[in-house]
């Protein structure tokens, strides 16, 4: 080559040979221009190939680089192949999906990572992908290098370099395993509810015979999971007895040592793998029948467990966890079907000779039957509804095809509305969770429905519709409305108890009742009658007109009493305009706008003593459950009233009583008074001739001893014992009538010193005798201490005289208590008494002993007693025959339980009280 600028600007070869040049001829000049050029172009074109392929490396490199930095933190697989089906590029999270690493799949031959069985759809496609076509939302298993499957869904789309030239394949790969799992859980859990489904239709087929509804659940049990044998067993006693087997023998066992048992105390689906060696089974029934596997569910008519329904297989672990579930399922259904099927047994018999309201209770009763069954709709994403069963298409009232292709939100009551859409949108449809909707049924009428829905997801996981379930439970909502309504009226019952209670006239009981009554009927007019039959007429006691008090009348007599004295039951009118003759009152009160009139009788004894009236603007206002509560109210407001009357005749009669009660009590005292100052001024007046019989007798016997005169002597000796005796008898008689006229001076009173003063005057007067005292601490009293002092000198001299046949006395004085009452008792072993004569002890005069054995007069004993009334006390005793007496004194409460000493009454005559102390204490 020579440069350029010469002739054409190519060089000019020239042939040589043995060193000669040889001149070539021009056209053989021109083919060596031609083929040179050629060389030049197609080093030029190699130049230019070589600088693509260098930009095309450096694109692919630059491609890849931008790849693994856009794909590094993404969750989907990326992969790409070039033309030739190798790999050149994966994605960290493919590699996650896969488990292999990027050296590995390189290695691998073309989508071999896809499950044999998807691979073949895929390189099918493949062409189509290979004429820049694109592959969407291919759905295939992936098996891992773990040997795990998974699911992905991809999409393939067609690489191309700058100039648009198709230059190999890339592909996403998201991992739908879970939504499959989920999807496949949802046709496995829709196929185990249709079978249910079928089951239940199937029992509710076989009718109401109850062998024939066991036999149905056994044997569809059966099929459903598989079981050889089927058994249904119920409770009798502590035993469970079976009723029906099939496919297997079926032995009674004990409820405390059988699976079955256990079944029943629990409430819960119980699963044996092996029965031979589960230590919950404490019998050997199964291992002699050859059971090894064994399902049971309670049979449940809420709240009652009827018995359990069973199956079983000689399989070891012959039962999974769906098949668990669908007897779970099976068993919460069927308990109620049994339940009906035994009533309605046992009320078939009656059905037959029943008339035609019983025929209408056993519609009622097959219609709760039909109950027991659930409405199912599904809707798409809408809310549109694509299915319904029967029993819901039953529920609305509705023909299936009417429901088919409407909004499921047509049938829900408008203020049900908002909550259905949050339950049966994705967020709020979740399972297991319920609510409460109310749905408008053809006819107009309301069905109030429990309701639970899930969600119907698509690949994509978005809501693609909704599959609800209704159970109807209009009945308990009338229930909890009428228990509602129930507690209001025991509320307002209560209330108007308390109102009654505090009330005082009948004015005022009728006014309290009928405020409250008010509350629960609406009335425009209220009133309480009273009638007075004997005088034939009536007063109302109370009333309310539109919301304003009435005040109370005097109703004239009319034709109202000639119904109304004899009202003993309820009257009702519907509408009073339509009566052809109303009473006066009726008409005055049609006269005010009251159309319907309701009256029931005020009871009491079984006859009216008045009524309650309501009344109300609107035609048919009142309903049974008006006149019930009517009715529930009358009653205590009669009694009330009653009670008020008698409160009112028995104040009445109080008053009366106590005026002459207070006129008899001053008449006896006045007796009393009378009485005792006449024996006091005899007992006085017979002191001066005793006196005088004294000393003449004494004048007399001294004369007799110095002129000894042996019957003027004795009989002096009698005139002076009898004076001495009527003289003694004289002082104790003034004594005792002194008591009596006397009031007391209370203060603390220490009762012990006082015992300890009397037992020392009587120590002196019983020397050369052996008595023990014995002395306890004793209380002190409020009382007046010269009477208690009368009365313990009294005791204890009488307890020192009874003892005195004793060698050794004993007597013991201790504290007692009784009825709240404290003082003491005195002990000794005397001589005793029996206990028959104890009424006469403590009365005047009266002796139990003859006056040679034992001295005295009987005025002691009946002293004793006077200051114990006095005192506000009372004296008692205990004995038997040679084996000594009790006595027991008591003076009230203690004096550190009074807050002052207090001054009861004043004497009447301070000379009377001085006299009575210095008799005190001569004795």
């Amino acid at each position: 080559m020579v440069p350029a600028g010469t002739g054409s600007g190519l060089a000019t070869l020239t042939p040589t040979c043995a060193g000669l040049v040889v001149p070539l001829p021009p056209s053989s000049r021109f083919l060596l221009t031609g083929i040179a050029a050629l060389v030049l172009a197609g080093l030029f074109l190699l130049w230019l190939q070589w600088r693509r392929r260098r930009a095309a490396e450096r694109l692919v490199a630059e491609l890849r680089s931008q790849l693994q930095t856009v794909t590094a933190t993404m969750r989907e697989g990326v992969i790409t192949y070039d033309m030739d089906r190798k790999l050149t590029f994966v994605n960290p999270a493919f590699e996650r999906l896969t488990g292999y690493p990027d050296e590995e799949l390189r290695d691998q031959e073309f989508l071999q990572y896809i499950h044999p069985n998807d691979r073949p759809a895929i390189i099918a496609e493949w062409d189509r992908l290979a004429q820049g076509g694109a592959l969407r939302d291919q759905e295939y298993r992936v098996v891992t290098r773990a040997g795990q499957i998974r699911w992905c869904s991809s999409s393939w789309e067609p690489m191309r370099d700058e100039s648009g030239r198709q230059i190999g394949y890339m592909g996403t790969e998201f991992d739908i395993t879970e939504r499959k799992l989920a999807e496949e859980e949802m046709r496995v859990d829709t196929e185990l509810f249709q079978a249910v489904l079928e089951v239940e239709q199937a029992v509710m087929a076989a009718g109401l015979d109850s062998q024939t509804v066991m036999r149905a659940i056994a044997e569809r049990s059966m099929a459903l999971t598989g079981a050889s044998g089927a058994v249904i067993e119920a409770i009798v006693g502590d035993e469970l007895v079976p009723q029906i087997h099939v496919g297997t023998e079926a032995p009674t066992l004990k409820i405390n040592s059988s699976l079955s048992g256990l079944c029943v105390r629990t409430g819960e689906l119980q699963r044996s793998d092996d029965t031979y060696s589960d230590p919950r089974i404490e019998h050997t029934a199964y291992r002699d029948l050859g059971i090894r596997s064994l399902l049971v569910v309670p049979l449940k008519d809420e709240p009652r467990i009827l018995g359990v329904l069973k199956v079983v297989s000689p399989e070891v672990a012959a039962f999974s966890d769906r098949e668990a579930k669908a007897l779970r399922l099976l068993g919460g259904l069927m308990g109620a079907a049994l339940s009906h099927a035994a009533a309605f047994e046992g009320r078939q018999s009656r059905l037959e000779e029943r008339t035609r309201a019983l025929q209408e209770s056993e519609q009622r009763f097959k219609q709760l039957v039909d109950v027991a069954q659930e409405g199912i709709w599904v809707t798409d994403d809408r809310g549109v509804i694509t299915y319904v069963n029967q029993r819901m298409a039953d529920l609305l009232g509705h023909p299936s095809g009417n429901i088919l292709g409407r909004p499921v939100y047509d049938f829900i009551e408008a203020d049900s509305r908002p909550g259905a859409k949050h339950a049966l949108s994705r967020r709020g449809s979740r399972p297991g969770q319920a609510q409460d909707l109310r749905f408008r049924k053809q006819d107009g009428s309301q069905l109030w429905g429990l309701v639970s829905s899930s969600p119907i997801l698509g690949k994509n996981g978005t809501l693609v519709g909704t599959v609800g379930m209704v159970t109807d439970i209009t009945e308990r909502k009338r229930a909890e409305e009428q228990l509602r309504r129930s507690a209001d009226r025991l509320a307002m019952l209560h209330d108007m108890d308390q109102a009654i209670a505090a009330a005082q006239s009948p004015a005022e009981i009728g006014r309290a009742a009928l405020a409250r009554m008010r509350r629960m009927v609406n009335c425009q007019y209220c009133a309480v009658i009273l009638f007075d039959v004997r005088r034939r007429e009536a007063q109302m006691i109370a009333g309310f007109a539109r919301g304003v008090h009435l005040a109370p009348t005097r109703i004239q007599p009319g034709e109202l009493f000639a119904e109304a004295f004899r009202a003993d039951s309820v009257r009702y009118i519907e509408d009073l305009a339509v009566l052809e003759t109303p009473s006066p009152q009726q008409r005055e009160l049609l006269a005010e706008g009251i159309r319907t009139f309701l009256s029931v009788p005020l009871l009491v004894e079984g006859a009216a003593i008045g009524e309650i009236t309501l009344g109300a603007t609107a035609p048919a206002a009142f309903e049974a459950e008006h006149r019930d509560i009517a009715l529930e109210v009358a009653a205590p407001i009669a009694i009330a009233i009653q009670h008020a009357r008698l409160r009112e005749e028995l104040a009445r009669q109080a008053a009366e009583l106590e005026r002459r009660v207070a006129e008899r009590s001053a008449a006896v005292r006045a007796v009393t008074a009378e009485l005792e100052t006449v024996l006091y001024s005899v007992s006085h007046d017979l002191r001066s001739p005793l006196r005088q019989l004294l000393g003449f007798s004494n004048l007399l016997l001294e004369e007799s001893v110095r002129e000894p005169d042996v019957v003027a002597l004795q009989y002096a000796r009698r005139i002076h014992e009898a004076a001495d005796r009527m003289t003694t008898l004289v002082d104790d008689l003034i004594n005792v009538s002194r008591i009596g006229r006397q009031d007391i001076m209370r203060r603390p009173v220490q009762l012990t010193p006082l015992v300890e003063d009397v037992i020392g005057q009587l120590r002196a007067s019983t020397s050369g005798r052996t008595i023990d005292w014995q002395l306890d601490e004793l209380p002190t009293v409020d009382g007046d201490p010269v009477l208690l002092k009368l009365a313990l000198g009294h005791l204890l001299s009488n307890a020192v005289k009874f003892t005195r046949q004793r060698d050794r006395a004993t007597i013991h004085v201790r504290p007692v208590e009784s009825d709240g009452q404290i003082g003491l008792a005195v002990e000794d072993n005397g001589v005793g008494f029996k206990m028959t004569y104890a009424g006469k002890l403590f009365g005047l005069f009266q002796r139990l002993h003859r006056a040679d054995e034992f001295e005295g007069n009987g005025a002691g004993l009946a002293i004793v007693q006077r200051v114990a009334h006095k005192h506000g006390g009372r004296v008692w005793a205990e004995a038997e025959p040679d084996k000594g007496a009790t006595f027991y004194l008591t003076l009230g409460t203690r004096a550190a339980d009074s807050r002052a000493t207090e001054e009861v009454g004043r004497p009447a005559s301070r000379g009377g009280e001085e006299e009575l102390r210095n008799d005190a204490r001569a004795s």
